[in-house]
C-alpha cells in the first residue's frame, strides 16, 4: 500500500504533464486551421477532450497559450544549441546558416505561421504585454548562445568576444527579419525560408572574414 501512495504524486505529475501538452496541440491545431480569433477556449477543451475550466486551469487564457507555445520554441532551441558543436573547419557563413536553420525547424515545429503571426502582432499592438517581455528574454538569451558559439570557434576566424557578441546581434536581427517575410507568405515553404537564410548568413560570414 505504502508503494501505491508513493507513486500517486509522480502518476499525477506525469498526467498534468500530458494533459498540458495535449491542450497545447489542440491549440495549436485549431489557431492554425481556423485562426485565433475564432479558436474559442471552450473548443480548445472539446479538441483536448478536457472540460474548458480545465483549460483556464493550465492556462488562464488563449494569450498564455501562445506565450507557451513560445516558450517551448524557445527552450527547445536553447537545449539544443547548448551541446551544438559546429563542424570542423566550417566558415562563419556555414555556422551561422546552420545556427538558424536549426532555430527555423524548431520554431516551426512548435507553432505555426498563425500563432506566429499573432505573436508578432501582439507585441506591436501590445508593447507592455508578458510576451514582449518574453521576446526580450529570449532574443537576449539567443544572443548569448550564439555568440559563446562562434567565441568557441575564434581561433579558426580571429573572432573577439565583443565581435561575437555584436556579430550574433547582427544575424539575430536578420533572421528576424526573414522570419516575419516568412510567416507573412503562406504560400513560401520552409526549405524556401531556410536557403534564404542560408544565403544571408553566407554573405554576412564574408563581411566579417573580409
Amino acid at each position: 500500500m505504502a508503494a501505491v501512495e508513493s507513486s500517486s504524486p509522480g502518476l499525477r505529475d506525469r498526467q498534468k504533464s500530458r494533459r498540458r501538452r495535449d491542450i497545447l496541440a489542440a491549440a495549436r491545431r485549431l489557431i492554425e486551421t481556423e485562426g485565433y480569433a475564432a479558436t474559442t477556449m471552450a473548443k480548445i477543451a472539446g479538441a483536448a477532450d478536457v472540460s474548458a475550466p480545465t483549460v483556464f486551469n493550465y492556462f488562464g487564457s488563449k494569450d498564455q497559450l501562445v506565450v507557451a507555445m513560445v516558450l517551448e520554441a524557445h527552450e527547445a532551441g536553447q537545449e539544443y544549441m547548448q551541446s551544438w558543436t559546429p563542424p570542423e573547419g566550417a566558415g562563419l557563413g556555414d555556422i551561422l546558416g546552420q545556427i538558424f536553420s536549426i532555430y527555423a525547424d524548431l520554431t516551426m515545429s512548435y507553432a505555426g505561421k498563425r500563432v506566429w503571426r499573432y505573436a508578432e502582432a501582439t507585441n506591436i499592438r501590445n508593447p507592455d504585454s508578458p510576451m514582449v517581455q518574453l521576446y526580450a528574454q529570449i532574443e537576449k538569451t539567443h544572443h548569448g548562445d550564439i555568440a559563446e558559439i562562434l567565441h568557441r570557434t575564434s581561433g579558426q576566424h580571429g573572432l573577439s568576444r565583443s565581435r561575437s557578441a555584436l556579430l550574433a546581434r547582427v544575424a539575430y536581427s536578420t533572421w528576424n527579419a526573414r522570419f516575419l517575410d516568412f510567416i507573412r507568405d503562406e504560400d513560401m515553404r520552409l526549405e524556401t525560408h531556410k536557403a534564404q537564410l542560408c544565403q544571408d548568413m553566407q554573405e554576412l560570414g564574408a563581411m566579417v572574414s573580409a
